[in-house]
């Protein structure tokens, strides 16, 4: 990424690495040391000398330096055309979906994809980004969309691309947090939140919830949250406090405690 160029030619003043030499005394002996010190840094005139991470894209660089510069700008574009590195996913409207939502542009819906034969590919193909996506063990969504995980995805309109996914089950009980609940790492379980202990009635189960990096804080979580509940058990809105959630992440820590307006929720 960052590149100096050596070979013959002068160099300019303000691009010329110095060394200097500075003495200094030893605390036990006095004896005099000489130690040679070398800048590392070449002042070629750039606005900033300091590398920026992309909150985005999560490249580091040197902000100001043209060919890092230029390296960014590719690597972004290639990042977002790729939806997050794993490769945009699209969801063309097809028999067996049924839209459940829709913004007021109309520029995003979400779509329930029923488990029929039909929908496999299409169910395949996203559960299998989502469980790359937040590091979960292969098959761990997909597996389970065969029996009765329900399938709920938000796609934009320009070009069907998908942007935010949900997988939901419906449940008889769950256990809920402590308040003030905090993440903790296991090495063997991965992250972990402490609950009670005593199972309460719950409704539905959120196995899974994600939107795209690009897509993020647009209320597409909240949006897919609140059409699983209308959706999940015919005839029936499932309340938000008899929603569950997995061992959530940090970030689904946050949604969950947001979503359910209160210092604890249920997790299975």
């Amino acid at each position: 990424m960052d590149s100096i160029g050596t070979g013959g030619g002068t160099k300019s003043e303000g691009a010329r690495a110095s060394a200097s030499t500075v003495t200094k005394a030893t605390a036990k002996t006095g004896e005099v040391v000489k130690k040679k010190r070398t800048q590392m840094c070449l002042d070629l005139g750039q606005s900033t000398m300091r590398h920026e991470t992309c909150p985005k894209c999560g490249l580091v660089y040197a902000k100001g330096e043209p060919d890092d510069e230029k390296t960014h700008a590719q690597y972004h574009a290639k990042f977002l055309a790729n939806a997050d590195g794993y490769g945009a996913i699209t969801l063309k409207p097809d028999d067996g979906q049924s839209v459940v939502w829709e913004n007021a542009d109309g520029d995003v819906r979400c779509v329930r994809l029923d488990a029929v034969k039909a929908n496999t590919g299409a169910i395949e193909r996203v559960s299998k980004k989502v469980e790359r996506e937040l590091s979960l063990p292969e098959n761990w969504i997909f597996d389970q969309t065969k029996n009765q995980v329900r399938t709920f995805v938000c796609v934009e309109k320009k070009g069907n691309r998908v942007i935010g996914a949900l997988f939901a089950e419906k449940l008889r009980q769950a256990f809920r947090t402590l308040p003030g609940v905090k993440l903790s790492t296991s090495a063997t379980e991965g992250t972990i939140v402490s609950h009670s202990g005593i199972p309460e009635s719950a409704r539905c189960g959120v196995r899974a919830i994600w939107t795209q990096s690009t897509a993020r804080r647009r209320g597409l979580a909240r949006e897919m949250l609140n059409t699983m509940r209308a959706h999940l058990v015919p005839g029936y809105v499932i309340a938000s406090k008899e929603c569950a959630f997995t061992q959530p992440t940090e970030a689904g820590t946050a949604l969950a405690l947001a979503y359910c307006d209160s210092d604890t929720f249920l997790v299975y």
